[in-house]
């Protein structure tokens, strides 16, 4: 089999304030509106976040000559020029306002100097969205813009050793902006304003550290879209040191790059990347389950084992159980779900059903704080009838306070796979629906989320006892003999290195 190569995180990478502050301005108000919005060339050069904004019914159009008289328009984060700011507003237009703070600024500069009757070059590519809306706040007050690189401005009709005033397109390669400022130096008396976007800026010198410290055999992956200016000045950067480059704009793209002969991998992605994307493509790449199942077996044996009541071994395993919630977090795992207590599990006798119970209310309380900073969804499968109206509240509770998070955490109490199957009969059933496996999904208590990758059990035990009948049928299995309240990150890393050397053939060749 051949040996995959280490993966390293570059950071910082991703999204920055501005064009996070874009997408979600724009996402809050395309999911309050009744009515499609119009957005004025792509809000971020993100494939992603598009078909995530188009989703929600917005219309992407080239002039606001498009846009019905009186509805609303986003300009994107790329900024728009004066001239087309009164075109919207002849057109009674609503605006949402998303442009990147660093672009307003670069705008003010270019329009303070040509005030100043400074000739204004603006190094950047001319077609790019961002610059043309630079031209036109020089154009506005009367002046003229110089768009492109020293050898095309050395050649436009600017006597030689004139002064002039320069700005950039912010998504530049900071080592090019310099280059191109020496060289108009030779011939010009430059005032320089260029100024890269400090997030685009400090993305590439991230990438530079890498590389000066890369052995043979190093590589690095830029994550985000062709499109995207600053993508594109991480791969040159990464090219430029001497490292092979990748890149990837989508999961499937990703899936179908050969990593050959790369030994290590350093990940970086742009600006205008999202987060969800980078870490989906980190957990694939380092062979990380997306959804770990756990029965968590063997509390009573320990604590029996060590003299001490079973209601002890309770309370070392709800400690294991927060611990593996982190290591979930940190390695990319974005579901995990735990047998805590079955159907079967109400016989047992009634004081240790109630510290059990009483156990659940107080972990939910204490770990609140620690899903909403985390940004972990909480919720509950099992037959929510058997459970007190207290612990009950705190359960809802809870999972209304999280409920917009991604990364989830699914705790099955009085729940048993048998059971799950009959209630979603029943369902099917009274809806008087035909049932298919597609569609009897649904009706599953959380059918949402993806079948688990990877159950694992503890203590010895090698049964299903019950648990997630119906969503384990292709999941891999991993047994081990510790005990749940000394499962440990090592025996965790154990079976994600189990389950990484298997082939899921589902049925396949």
């Amino acid at each position: 089999m051949k040996e995959p190569p280490v993966i390293d995180i570059i950071s910082p990478h991703g999204m920055c304030a501005g064009v996070h502050a874009a997408v979600a301005k724009a996402l809050a108000e395309g999911k309050k509106s009744e009515v499609p919005l119009y957005c004025l060339h792509e809000l971020v050069h993100n494939e992603i976040v598009i078909d995530e904004l188009k989703a929600l019914g917005f219309i992407f159009v080239d002039s606001v000559e498009q846009i019905p008289v009186g509805e609303t328009v986003v300009f994107s984060a790329h900024g728009v020029s004066p001239q087309i700011r009164k075109a919207a507003a002849e057109r009674k237009l609503k605006v949402i306002d998303t442009t990147c703070p660093f672009v307003a600024k670069v705008h003010s500069v270019a329009k303070d100097f040509t005030e100043k009757k400074l000739p204004v070059v603006i190094l950047g590519d001319e077609k790019h969205i961002e610059v043309q809306g630079i031209v036109g706040e020089i154009e506005s007050v009367g002046g003229k813009a110089y768009c492109g690189f020293s050898s095309a401005i050395e050649n436009a009709s600017l006597p030689a050793g004139s002064k002039i005033a320069v700005v950039a397109q912010t998504t530049m390669n900071a080592e090019k902006v310099a280059a191109e400022i020496e060289a108009l130096g030779k011939k010009f008396k430059v005032k320089n304003a260029a100024r890269v976007c400090g997030a685009t800026d400090e993305r590439q010198e991230a990438v530079r550290r890498y590389a000066e410290t890369a052995l043979p055999g190093t590589g690095v992956l830029v994550l985000g879209s062709r499109t995207s200016a600053n993508s594109k000045r991480l791969a040159e950067v990464a090219a430029a040191s001497g490292l092979k480059t990748f890149f990837a704009g989508s999961l499937e793209e990703l899936e179908n790059i050969d990593f050959s002969g790369v030994k290590r991998l350093g990940v970086t992605s742009g600006a205008s990347t999202p987060e969800r994307f980078f870490s989906e493509a980190i957990r694939r790449l380092r062979h990380i389950p997306e959804h770990v199942a756990i029965i968590m077996d063997g509390n009573g044996r320990w604590a029996t084992s060590r003299g001490k009541p079973r209601g002890e071994g309770h309370k070392a395993g709800a400690k294991t159980l927060g611990d593996v919630l982190d290591w979930c977090g940190k390695k990319g795992v974005k579901y995990l779900t735990v047998y805590a207590f079955s159907t079967e599990n109400w016989k047992r006798p009634k004081s240790e059903v109630t510290g059990l119970m009483n156990l659940f209310a107080a972990m939910l309380k204490k770990k609140e704080r620690d899903f909403i900073k985390n940004r972990v969804r909480f919720r509950m499968i099992g037959r929510r009838g058997d459970l007190s109206k207290s612990l009950l509240r705190v359960i809802e509770a809870l999972e209304l306070k999280t409920q917009e998070f991604e990364r989830q955490f699914i705790v099955a109490i009085s729940y048993g796979g048998r059971a799950e199957i009959v209630d979603a009969v029943n369902s099917a059933i009274s809806r008087g629906e035909p049932v298919t496996e597609e569609s009897f999904r649904k009706y599953l208590y959380a059918g949402d989320i993806p079948d688990p990758d990877l159950v694992i059990r503890t203590s010895g035990e090698c049964r299903t006892s019950n648990f997630l009948l119906w969503e384990s049928a292709y999941s891999e299995y991993y047994f081990t003999d510790v005990l749940w309240p000394d499962f440990s990150e090592e025996e965790f890393d154990k079976a994600i290195a189990s389950y990484a050397g298997r082939n899921r053939r589902r049925g396949g060749v």
